[in-house]
Parts: structure tokens; C-alpha cells; sequence
């Protein structure tokens, strides 16, 4: 899988566009915030009034589709219940990044952009969540690309970090 990146902003997202974009939310944390905050906001409060009526919890597992367009550049909205904010770890992560490979496999999309499970949080570190996608992808070798929400420190330490592991398997 190739890894590109792009910054958490409406603007920026604005110029990728796209089939998917895909994103998670606490289940107790309202307002929803990281990707999923900007893009309720975009969005005239859809993820918000799917909470207030029940078709979207935030529990770990589910995984809600939300029509994007015509307010975002994207088709669709895969929201991704990462469960209580407390309980987010590294193993939770894995599990989710696992979850949204399989979830966008069974979709048939090959290209998607990504918020990382609990990015907004950083309860996991950035590069330590790549890992857990890469390990992942082992068994998702059907997608070709995947376009990373990170603010450009984390967008350096991960390129950084996957030139290293590069040379490492070079140097073999």
C-alpha cells in the first residue's frame, strides 16, 4: 500500500476529493470532534442529528455510511465507532485500522483518505499507528493507496520512519 498525506483541513480535503473518506468518533464525545467534527460542521450537523436519533453511537465496531455530496468533495462518509475515549489504546487502533481495511476491501475501494483512529486524541502515537496499518495490510494487499489526515510534524515523522524501515529491509 502506498501512504500519501494530507493535512486536517476542510481546504486541503477540498482538493483531494475522492469515492471515500474515512473517519472516527468517540462514543462519549460531544461535540464530535478531529475530521469528523469539520466535517459535521461542513455537513449542516448530519453526524450530529445521526446521534441525537440513534443511528450512530460511537461504539466500537460499527461503522455508519453517510452520503458526502454535494457539501463534500467525497461520495461517501465512513464513520467508525472507536468506543469510550478512555479505552482507546494501542490494541483498540489496531483492531479499528483492521476493521476500516476489511470495511473499505468489502466496498471494492481501492483509494480512500483516512483519519487514523484517535488521531485527534493522540492517545496513540502517529508513527506507532502506521505500523499497526502496515502490520494490517498484510492481509489487505487490495489497497493501493491511502491518503493520511496528519498536521505536517506527524506527516514528516512517518515519511521519516518509513525511509528507515525501507533501508532496513534493503540492508537484509
Amino acid at each position: 500500500m502506498e501512504l500519501r498525506f494530507v493535512a486536517p483541513t476542510l481546504r486541503q480535503l477540498d482538493t483531494l476529493g475522492g469515492e471515500v473518506l474515512a473517519c472516527g468518533i468517540f462514543a462519549d464525545e460531544r461535540p464530535v470532534r478531529g475530521i469528523a467534527g469539520l466535517l459535521d460542521w461542513r455537513m449542516a450537523a448530519r453526524i450530529s442529528r445521526h446521534l441525537e436519533g440513534g443511528g450512530l453511537t460511537g461504539e466500537l465496531g460499527e461503522v455508519v455510511l453517510v452520503p458526502g455530496r454535494p457539501r463534500l468533495a467525497f461520495e461517501k462518509l465512513l464513520v467508525f465507532g472507536q468506543g469510550p475515549r478512555s479505552g482507546f489504546d494501542e490494541q483498540v487502533c489496531g483492531l479499528l485500522l483492521e476493521r476500516m481495511l476489511h470495511t473499505l476491501s468489502n466496498l471494492k475501494v481501492r483509494m480512500a483518505v483516512v483519519e487514523r483512529p484517535g488521531r485527534h486524541a493522540g492517545q496513540v502515537d502517529a508513527v506507532r499507528a502506521v505500523d499497526l496499518l502496515m502490520e494490517a495490510c498484510v492481509a489487505h494487499e487490495d489497497q493501493d493507496v491511502w491518503t493520511l489526515v496528519e498536521s505536517v510534524h506527524d506527516q514528516k515523522r512517518i515519511a521519516q520512519h518509513l525511509a528507515e524501515e525501507r533501508r532496513r529491509k534493503r540492508a537484509r
